[in-house]
């Protein structure tokens, strides 16, 4: 009779650490569920917030290589216009 009684009681104690046994609910309980949508809401946010900042920056990058490349062009007319200026302001043949 002990022997059944203790081989009784290990399973019962095997069966309470298993983790099918352990396993908790398959939906969460209502304070959990608004737990998670709050922390979905705030997910959300930080996404929105984080593709908003990463859109600026591209902004920001495109408009520094634009300002770039007017800036690569007015450098080459000014060089284009003292060249010009310089070939032309005396041509040897005593005008001005």
């Amino acid at each position: 009779m002990k022997t059944k009684l203790f081989s009784f009681v290990a399973a019962l104690g095997l069966f309470a650490t298993t983790a099918s046994s352990a396993a908790t609910a398959t939906y969460p309980p209502f304070k959990d569920r608004r737990e998670l949508a709050r922390i979905e809401r705030e997910r959300a946010l930080e996404r929105a917030r984080r593709e908003a900042a990463q859109r600026e920056q591209q902004r920001l990058v495109a408009e520094r290589a634009r300002f770039e490349a007017q800036r690569r062009v007015e450098q080459q007319r000014a060089a284009e216009r003292a060249r010009w200026e310089a070939q032309h302001r005396y041509d040897g043949r005593g005008r001005r």
